[in-house]
């Protein structure tokens, strides 16, 4: 009891006598509050992690149980009929995850990290894995959906629900600083695609992997980067992770494998999408006033598609905004993709602020051709938003070309351009002191620059990556391409291609092997491009009159309008919203 009370009164003391020192060399107590908040949010985001990583980890080892004690993280199976659990797979990945920690281990050790050192300055070369581990607990298998319907005959398409919070640590050294990572968690679905099916063992003929959304995903940092776990440095870090992670794996892009020699592994990846969608981000009304003591906001919008993110200017100062503003996307896959619409409001002294949400199911617009609609903002207090989508198909025939293009609008493209960029041969070294090259090609056209993957030290690099860039007019767009040695930033050759020769070709396809200019003589650029023209499901001239269009337009205000002064609950006012999309689209029907 003595020592309780002693204890006490000695930490009242301190804290007094702290406060009365820095007040008596003159320190503003605001700076004290400053840190003790920080403090105080530095530590509900570790409570909240830890919270998360415990209910993560005790559903490896008991999922009903967890599930149980917190109901409303249900997996997918519960709500969706069609997922269906798979414990058995599960317990055959517990069993194999010794051996999986092995794999790994090998792939880091022997591939990843001569990957990193060749791109990495001289004086960073000492970049070493110390410890790989992947730890006790494997991650899960939370559903399995597998689609029978608006697939081809030749291929198997399923998604597949995977957990993973385990007891992982991966640490690293460089430059004799040690840094790591621990404590791994990630919630994504991933599609699986086997296609074409074949008549001989394997029966399949190649598999695809790639997540349609970015995970979602979560770590903390140990030793030197520690520095790094703090709000603010924190988020930069984990959206740098996220980049890195869609750039390999989220559509449009894809992990491809050829699993028999009758597919090579080009054609696998170079395969068209399955159309464009042209969106066109036109008002919203309504909008929350997140501006506190200005009753208004700033907002602007944020189209994703899979790993493409388009952005709206702002609208300063504006609950009604009318953006105009129109982005379009590569579909790769229609089956199971949205597309996700956010309202922010910007703020320039702190976080921007959610307006809310809609998500638009891209089957649905495929199947309408175009949708011209006002959407409800989900996770919102008020507030609509006004959608054009529209879906266009691909084609070889060069004759939908010229209607294209008097029927799109000025920021609109055109046409598709496909490139698979294979390999190079006989490259020059990067100098007599260093040999070998670490080259990395370049390509730009229109206002694209795209760049491949850095293959370390050859003069020989395979690629196999393939690109996609949507023209406006492909008789005056020339692909550029330029090899460099990212190491000596030295250029080893260029070349050109002039897009428009393509609409000569059969099926405007061309397999061409470029020579490189200020280069050897020798040395060449392989590679396969191929042009699609775009072409609208329902063209816009076939969608309404100008008349149509603005009793459409005045529909939707009233109906929004009676419905605030009404005061009828957010259901309602859903419901009356959708009654009106439903009654839009079908007076937009072509016959």
């Amino acid at each position: 009891m003595f020592f309780s009370l002693f204890g006490r009164f000695f930490k009242g003391a301190t804290i007094l006598s702290g406060a009365y020192v820095l007040g008596m060399f003159g320190f503003s107590p605001s700076w004290i509050l400053v840190i003790v908040f920080l403090w105080l949010v530095h530590k509900k985001k570790l409570r909240d992690k830890d919270i998360r990583v415990s209910f993560n980890q005790d559903a490896v080892t008991d999922e009903k149980g967890a599930i149980l004690a917190r109901l409303e993280d249900l997996p997918p199976w519960v709500f969706f009929p069609d997922m269906e659990q798979v414990e058995w797979l599960n317990t055959i990945i517990q069993q194999l995850w010794p051996y999986i920690g092995h794999f790994v281990e090998g792939v880091l050790r022997e591939k990843v990290e001569p990957a990193i050192r060749a791109n990495l300055p001289t004086n960073l070369q000492s970049f070493k894995f110390e410890k790989v581990i992947l730890g006790d607990m494997p991650f899960r298998i939370g559903g399995v959906r597998v689609y029978h319907e608006n697939t081809a005959e030749d291929e198997i398409i399923m998604d597949v629900e995977i957990l993973y919070s385990g007891d992982c640590r991966f640490s690293l050294r460089i430059k004799g600083l040690k840094a790591g990572i621990k404590d791994v968690q990630l919630h994504g679905m991933i599609r699986i695609e086997m296609k074409p099916l074949v008549r001989q063992v394997p029966l399949v003929g190649g598999l695809s992997f790639y997540f349609l959304k970015p995970p979602a995903i979560n770590f903390d940092l140990t030793n030197f980067t520690n520095i790094l776990d703090t709000p603010g440095l924190s988020n930069i870090l984990h959206k740098i992770i996220v980049e890195q992670l869609s750039s390999v794996m989220v559509l449009p892009n894809k992990i491809t494998l050829s699993l028999t020699e009758s597919v090579p592994l080009h054609l696998l990846k170079f395969l068209p999408p399955a159309g464009v969608l042209q969106v066109e981000v036109l008002e919203a009304k309504q909008l929350m006033a997140s501006d506190l003591g200005f009753g208004s906001t700033d907002p602007y919008v944020i189209v994703i598609v899979g790993s493409q993110e388009f952005r709206t200017p702002v609208i300063t100062n504006d609950i009604n905004p009318v953006w105009n503003h129109q982005c379009e996307a590569i579909v790769n896959q229609v089956e199971g993709l949205t597309l996700d619409v956010e309202v922010m409001d910007e703020d320039k002294t702190s976080r921007d602020d959610f307006l809310g949400r809609t998500s638009i199911k891209i089957s649905s617009v495929t199947m309408a051709g175009r949708i011209n609609a006002w959407y409800p903002l989900e996770e919102a207090k008020s507030g609509w938003i006004h959608l054009e989508i529209a879906w266009l198909t691909l084609t070889d025939n060069i004759n939908h070309l010229e209607t294209i293009m008097h029927q799109r609008k000025s920021d609109f493209s055109s046409s598709l351009l496909m490139l698979f960029i294979d390999s190079a041969k006989n490259l020059p070294d990067a100098s007599q002191a260093t040999g070998e090259p670490n080259p990395q090609l370049k390509l730009k056209i229109a206002k694209y620059v795209r760049y491949t993957s850095v293959r370390p030290k050859t003069n020989n690099p395979v690629w196999e990556e393939n690109f996609s860039f949507l023209l406006k007019n492909p008789h005056s767009h020339k692909l550029r391409l330029e090899v460099t040695d990212v190491k000596s930033g030295k250029s080893l050759g260029n070349c050109s291609f002039q897009v428009s020769h393509l609409l000569q070709e059969k099926n405007n396809r061309s397999d061409q092997t470029l020579k490189l200019q200020g280069s050897r003589d020798e040395a060449s650029i392989f590679l396969m491009l191929q042009l699609k023209i775009l072409k609208y499901k329902v063209p816009p001239t076939d969608i309404a009159t100008e008349s149509t269009n603005r009793t459409i337009k005045k529909t939707t205000e009233n109906t929004i309008a009676r419905g605030n002064e009404a005061q009828v609950s957010d259901n309602e006012q859903v419901t009356s919203i959708l009654q009106l999309n439903d009654s839009m689209n079908s007076s937009l029907e072509v016959p």
